[in-house]
């Protein structure tokens, strides 16, 4: 009886954790390079896997809006750790460094951190940086390999578990488009539904445990009357 009480439970767990993934996603439908998270396992939300598939591409008009078309996701570091990120929206901190605008993380270039001074700048669809038409820096683009694992780390950054690719292994390099932003590949219809299955589900294996429970209740009482 306990162990199926543990298995019964382990459920409810899944379905929680499927819940909040799902909410997660919902909440972050309109969150620019956001990946829709799943969960395999009932893992819980905080390691939740990423879909890489790409998301629509939207005009803003920017300087310091980049999007990726194609595979490939930009490269950040913090403190020895490494991240991927599809969120193209950028800033100049105080220090005059590119950085992720979501996470202020510095952006990676070919050669280290990219610095640029006050003013319009230019990036090529091969990650090229201009400013006053002198190439000062190149962006770099990583590309996880197609059985690697992208686990969310918040702010529009993923860790990678797995190998690196080429990118001819991929259909070749992405290409950069500066002024649009990739859009969050969620798709809220689909999300809503598999939020009804989930909380269904909940409730079917709260009802069937609390039937074992009062199955049980009546049993120890029956046992109590000899």
């Amino acid at each position: 009886m306990s162990e199926l009480l543990n298995v019964m439970a382990a459920s409810m767990q899944a379905d929680m954790n499927r819940v909040n993934t799902v909410a997660h996603n919902i909440a972050n439908s309109n969150t620019a390079g956001y990946k829709r998270l799943f969960t395999l396992g009932g893992e819980v939300q905080a390691g939740a896997l990423a879909d890489a598939r790409q998301g629509a591409m939207h005009r803003t008009g920017s300087d310091l809006d980049l999007a990726i078309e194609g595979p490939g996701y930009f490269s950040a570091l913090d403190n020895g750790g490494a991240y991927v990120s599809r969120g193209g929206g950028l800033r100049l901190d105080s220090r005059g460094r590119l950085v992720l605008a979501q996470s202020g993380m510095p952006l990676e270039g070919e050669q280290g951190e990219i610095f640029l001074q006050p003013g319009a700048f230019r990036v090529a669809d091969d990650g090229q940086v201009f400013q006053k038409e002198l190439a000062v820096a190149r962006i770099k683009l990583v590309y996880p390999a197609k059985d690697a694992r992208l686990e969310a780390a918040g702010n529009g950054l993923y860790r990678v578990s797995g190998a690196m690719a080429e990118p001819r292994d991929l259909g070749g390099p992405g290409r950069l488009r500066q002024g649009f932003l990739e859009m969050s590949n969620v798709n809220s219809t689909r999300e809503m539904v598999e939020l009804m299955e989930a909380t269904r589900h909940f409730e079917s294996v709260q009802k069937a445990v609390q039937g074992m429970d009062a199955v049980w209740d009546k049993a120890l009482r029956s046992l109590g009357e000899f």
